[in-house]
C-alpha cells in the first residue's frame, strides 16, 4: 500500500513538474480562447508574451506594425497554423514580392475582424489590404465574431448603423449560436487547458496516428471516421467536412445574412479606392482534394457525402466571386495553386497535411502566397489605373501617398 502511495505522489509531482515547465517555456496549453486579450474591435489579439507575437497582439517581429505596406488579413490560414511565422504565407509573400507585410491572421478571426482591420490599416498608411477569405467558417457567428457582439463597441455600433449590417448586432440567434460555439466537452476543456494534453494533442497525436496506421491496420472506426482516397491522397476528417459544409451552407439564415453582410463590407472596401483591397480565397483540405481528384477524374472514387459537402463550400465561393466581380474588386482562389502543390508532394512522397488537421505544411502557404503575389500584381494594376484615369494629364506633376491621396511633388 506504501509503494502504491508513493507511486501516486511521485505521478503527481512528475505531472505537475511537466505541466509548469510547458506553461513557463512553451505557448501550450492551446485552444480557442488561451493566450487571448479581448480587443472590442477585432474580438481578440494575442498575449504577446507568446514567442512570435508582436507588441500589438499578432505573429510578427517587433516593431513590424511601423511602416507596413501590405495588410495580411485572414484567419488560422494566414496566421500560420503547423509552420513558422518565416513559412507563413504573409512572409513568405513578403520575400516574393518585396513589400513590406503585416501578419494580421488570428485562429477563428471571421469577416466582422476582417473588416474592422481593413479600415484600420488603410488608414494607418498602407497600400493595400490583402483579405483571405476562408469560405468554411468565415460566414459564422463564433469566436471573433461573438466577442465583437459581447463588446457592443462605439466602432461597431456606428457601423451597424451606417452599413445597416444584417447577422451582427442584437440578433437572438447569433448569440444562440455563440453560447452553443462556446460551449465544450469535458474532453475538449482538458485538451484545451491543460499544457501537457495540449501539447499531445498537437505535437504527437496526429504523427503518432500516422505511424501507427502505416505499420498496422486501422480498424473499421479508424476508416470510418475518415474519407480516404486513392494514390496517395491525404484522409480528411469526416466530422471536419460536415462542419465546414455546415458553416457554408447558403441555405442557413445565418450564413445567407453573414454572406449579405460581407457584400456591404466588400462595397465598402472598393469605394475605398480600386486596387486597395483584393480578396484571396483560401481552400478547405477536402476542398484541395476536389480539385485534385477532378483534375484526375476521379472524382468518381469519392464518397457522395464528401462531393456534396465540398460542392456547398464551391457555391459560396461562387457567391464571393460574383460579388467581387460585380464590386469590380480584384480576387483570386489559391484552390489551382494549393492543388497543384498537392500533386507535387504526391509525387515526391512528401506530407502537405496533417492526417486530422486541415493546415498545409510549409508547400501548401507557399501556394497561397504565389497565388496573393499574383492577386497583388492586379491589385497594383487597377491602383494604377484608377490614378491613371484620376489624373487625366495632371500625375506628372504629382505622386501618390500611402493613403491613396495626391500631393504636389513641387511643394
Amino acid at each position: 500500500m506504501k509503494n502504491l502511495i508513493a507511486l501516486l505522489v511521485s505521478v503527481i509531482l512528475a505531472f505537475g513538474a511537466g505541466e509548469a515547465m510547458l506553461r513557463m517555456f512553451t505557448p501550450f496549453p492551446i485552444g480557442t480562447q488561451s493566450h487571448r486579450n479581448i480587443d472590442a474591435k477585432y474580438g481578440y489579439r494575442l498575449d504577446p508574451a507568446l514567442g512570435d507575437v508582436d507588441e500589438q497582439g499578432f505573429r510578427n517581429l517587433a516593431g513590424a506594425y511601423h511602416g507596413f505596406q501590405v495588410a495580411a488579413v485572414g484567419d488560422s490560414m494566414t496566421y500560420g497554423n503547423n509552420v513558422e511565422s518565416a513559412n507563413a504565407w504573409p512572409a513568405v509573400f513578403e520575400a516574393i514580392t518585396g513589400e513590406r507585410t503585416y501578419n494580421f491572421g488570428i485562429g477563428s478571426y471571421g469577416i466582422y475582424t476582417y473588416h474592422a482591420i481593413v479600415v484600420d490599416a488603410l488608414a494607418a498608411g498602407a497600400k493595400g489590404a490583402i483579405v483571405a477569405v476562408y469560405p468554411a467558417n468565415d460566414f459564422a457567428i463564433v469566436f471573433s465574431a461573438c466577442d465583437i457582439m459581447d463588446a457592443r463597441s462605439d466602432f461597431w455600433l456606428a457601423e451597424q448603423k451606417r452599413l445597416q449590417l444584417q447577422a451582427l448586432i442584437g440578433q437572438s440567434a447569433g448569440h444562440s449560436q455563440c453560447t452553443k460555439a462556446r460551449s465544450a466537452s469535458l474532453k475538449t476543456k482538458l485538451f484545451e487547458n491543460v499544457a501537457i494534453l495540449s501539447a499531445y494533442h498537437y505535437a504527437i497525436r496526429d504523427r503518432a496516428k500516422s505511424l501507427y496506421a502505416r505499420f498496422f491496420a486501422a480498424s473499421d472506426q479508424e476508416l470510418s471516421e475518415y474519407y480516404r482516397f486513392p494514390d496517395g491522397c491525404p484522409p480528411v476528417s469526416k466530422r471536419y467536412v460536415d462542419e465546414d459544409a455546415r458553416m457554408a451552407d447558403l441555405s442557413s439564415p445565418e450564413v445567407a445574412a453573414m454572406l449579405a453582410d460581407f457584400e456591404r463590407f466588400a462595397t465598402d472596401w472598393a469605394d475605398r479606392g480600386r486596387g486597395r483591397v483584393g480578396l484571396l480565397v483560401l481552400p478547405t483540405k477536402e476542398r484541395v482534394i476536389y480539385e485534385y481528384l477532378r483534375r484526375r477524374d476521379q472524382l468518381a472514387t469519392a464518397e457522395p457525402g464528401f462531393i456534396a459537402s465540398v460542392e456547398t463550400q464551391i457555391a459560396l465561393e461562387e457567391k464571393i466571386r460574383q460579388i467581387a466581380d460585380r464590386l469590380d474588386l480584384p480576387h483570386r482562389s489559391a484552390a489551382a495553386a494549393t492543388a497543384d502543390a498537392l500533386q507535387e508532394a504526391i509525387l515526391a512522397g512528401q506530407r502537405f497535411y496533417p492526417d486530422s488537421d486541415g493546415h498545409p505544411f510549409e508547400t501548401g502557404y507557399k501556394a497561397f502566397a504565389r497565388t496573393a503575389s499574383a492577386l497583388w500584381d492586379e491589385m497594383k494594376a487597377a491602383a494604377s489605373e484608377r490614378r491613371a484615369i484620376s489624373c487625366d494629364g495632371v500625375c506628372p506633376s504629382t505622386m501618390l501617398q500611402k493613403d491613396g491621396s495626391d500631393v504636389d511633388q513641387h511643394r
